[in-house]
């Protein structure tokens, strides 16, 4: 990095606010808002007799009983992988017990409703009318079935953020029980190939259209997959998937459009993720040319997608509506963190790694800064805000981009 763009990295790290950064080291201060930030969203939101989170406040298993409230489940895979990529990038081992917790409560969907019903029981909020329903689930649990096990389900861009999540933490412990979840979900996605190409977001039938999240998804997973184990299958399959965005013009040259003739449709979560595919599969291959495209994407995407701001902050510029929304900058500055950090590893185009280092501490400094309600950060992270959001999915997103901020050098 040239000396007037590493001045520029250091001015733009000054803008997070001393309390978030020890005086030396700004990683050090982000690794304690991080680490707090993780407890809150623990406190608010986990929920020990399911080994998972619930969507809302309060750990109402009687309302999870019921049906209503349930882990916010494509969210939850992405908690998994923050919290694998913070221990990975800080050296900590402080979540490796959680997970593995959590993977053993959820590979078979249901498992745990023994623990939500004793609980029950002892808060007085059992009804004798409810064994038939807890008889009718628990038979649902013990069918031999692909939905509800090794975290697929008929929505293949769910399996996929769960596939990419435990295959990380695969890498951290070598514990083949998660190598074997990435694996049956990347078969489970494959098997949903459409004869035209791609990978349908959905079973169902009126949701086999493919879309960018998805297919950039199936890259990344397929790819690691094949560096991890050397089958040729999922390099085919990796190279497949990425062949069929480029056909389907999914990158328009500016940004990543969501679906096949969208225009100008631009989303912050499947820019990050085009850019992953590309990353895992120069991290397999050697081919320098993926890192290449990459970083030619990278750039355009920042300068001219409109999903960054001048000041480097990201901005979901399609909308505030809806709960997934809420979560989409995080992963954007997940897939950005880990473009940056092999750029550094490879000294390849030094300039947009620094540009992108810029973006991370940015998103860094304008998250401390904001005010939270109940603990929580909110959905936007520029000021003023166009929507006031606080739940898990704006946490969360939070947390994964304090997360890729530790990792800038």
């Amino acid at each position: 990095m040239k000396r007037a763009e590493f001045l520029k990295l250091l001015a733009f790290s000054a803008m997070i606010p001393r309390a978030a950064r020890s005086e030396n080291e700004p990683g050090d201060g982000l690794s304690r808002d991080f680490r707090d930030g993780m407890t809150t969203l623990n406190e608010v939101f986990w929920v020990p007799e399911l080994g998972n989170w619930l969507d809302r406040p309060g750990k109402d298993l009687r309302g999870h009983f019921e049906g209503y409230i349930n882990p916010p489940w494509w969210s939850c895979a992405n908690a998994v992988e923050t919290m694998t990529e913070f221990m990975d990038l800080t050296g900590s081992t402080i979540y490796d017990k959680q997970l593995r917790e959590l993977h053993e409560a959820n590979v078979v969907r249901g498992s745990r409703l023994p623990k939500v019903v004793e609980t029950l029981r002892k808060q007085g909020k059992w009804k004798e009318e409810d064994r038939v329903k807890l008889a009718r689930r628990m038979k649902e649990v013990e069918r031999s079935r692909i939905h509800g096990r090794e975290f697929r389900n008929e929505y293949l861009d769910d399996s996929a953020w769960w596939g990419v999540a435990w295959l990380a933490f695969h890498e951290r412990n070598k514990d083949p029980r998660y190598l074997r979840t990435a694996i049956e979900i990347q078969r489970h996605m494959a098997a949903s190939w459409q004869p035209s190409g791609g990978v349908s977001w959905g079973e169902e039938e009126d949701k086999r259209e493919p879309n960018s999240i998805t297919n950039s998804l199936f890259v990344v997973l397929s790819a690691r997959l094949h560096r991890v184990t050397k089958q040729e299958e999922f390099l085919v399959w990796a190279k497949k998937a990425l062949a069929w965005e480029r056909e389907a013009k999914l990158y328009d040259g500016t940004g990543v459009v969501d679906r096949p003739g969208h225009q100008g449709d631009y989303w912050t979560y499947n820019q990050g993720a085009y850019l992953g595919g590309l990353e895992a599969l120069f991290g397999t291959t050697g081919d320098q040319a993926y890192l290449d495209e990459a970083a030619a994407a990278a750039r355009t995407i920042i300068e001219g997608s409109g999903v960054v701001r001048p000041d480097g902050v990201l901005y979901e510029k399609l909308s505030t509506d809806g709960w997934d929304v809420s979560l989409f900058k995080g992963v954007c500055a997940r897939y950005f963190g880990i473009l940056s950090r092999r750029l550094h590893e490879m000294k390849l185009h030094p300039e947009i790694a620094g540009q992108i280092d810029k973006l991370l501490l940015a998103n860094a400094g304008a998250i401390l800064k904001l005010p939270k309600k109940d603990g929580l950060f909110p959905f936007e992270w520029h000021q003023p805000a166009r929507a006031e959001i606080h739940n898990f999915n704006t946490q969360l997103s939070a947390l994964t981009a304090i997360s890729a901020a530790c990792g800038v050098r």
